[in-house]
């Protein structure tokens, strides 16, 4: 009986021990998944953010751009197409 006591206990120790290798491997791969996971949250929030500063010049240009085609719009008189197709020579 004792003997078979020990044995038990002996496949017990071997059993705790082999599951906490496991468990200290999941934890180890825990910590790394959390580490890339912030990694790859730095490099997406980083990325937009130094696009937006390498691409605001060109947006600002655009921008200005787009306001001054509105504001000659606004500055051409109702009937100054027609006048610019009169002057062309097209009548249609």
């Amino acid at each position: 009986m004792m003997d078979d006591l020990r044995e038990l206990l002996r496949k017990n120790l071997e059993v705790s021990e082999r599951t906490l290798q496991l468990v200290e491997k999941m934890h180890r791969a825990a910590l790394w998944a959390r580490f890339f996971t912030l990694v790859k949250w730095v490099v997406i929030i980083g990325g937009l953010v130094w696009s937006y500063l390498a691409l605001q010049p060109y947006i600002q240009q655009l921008l200005g751009i787009s306001q001054q085609v509105g504001d000659l719009q606004k500055s051409i008189p109702a009937g100054g197409l027609d006048s610019l197709k009169g002057f062309l020579g097209g009548s249609k």
